[in-house]
């Protein structure tokens, strides 16, 4: 079953801060709106996601540009961590959802 989507989020880069147990997704809000608690739905393959709870949303600023961006942040063990990192998360649209599972 499809999870109605909320926004689609299009991702530029991602990083982890391992000491705060945080994975970070920043990018730009490209359609739709993003909430925290609600799941970002980052794509394995081709007919499978991973659905990731969202802990807050902030807003930040890069010295030389003038776009504002998004940066997500969400709860990730070191093994989460692993795998989040592995996937080379950057370059692509992610869907935003209500519905998940942690």
């Amino acid at each position: 079953m499809n999870k109605p989507i909320q926004g689609v989020f299009a991702i530029i880069d991602s990083f982890a801060i391992k000491s705060r147990n945080e994975f970070y997704l920043i990018g730009e809000i490209s359609d739709g709106e993003i909430k925290p608690k609600w799941f970002v739905n980052i794509p394995l393959n081709k007919s499978l996601n991973l659905a990731v709870r969202i802990k807050s949303v902030e807003e930040i600023d890069f010295s030389n540009e003038r776009s504002r961006y998004k940066l997500i942040i969400v709860d990730s063990d070191s093994q989460s961590t692993e795998l989040l990192l592995g996937l080379n998360i950057g370059n692509e649209p992610v869907d935003i959802t209500i519905d998940g599972e942690d």
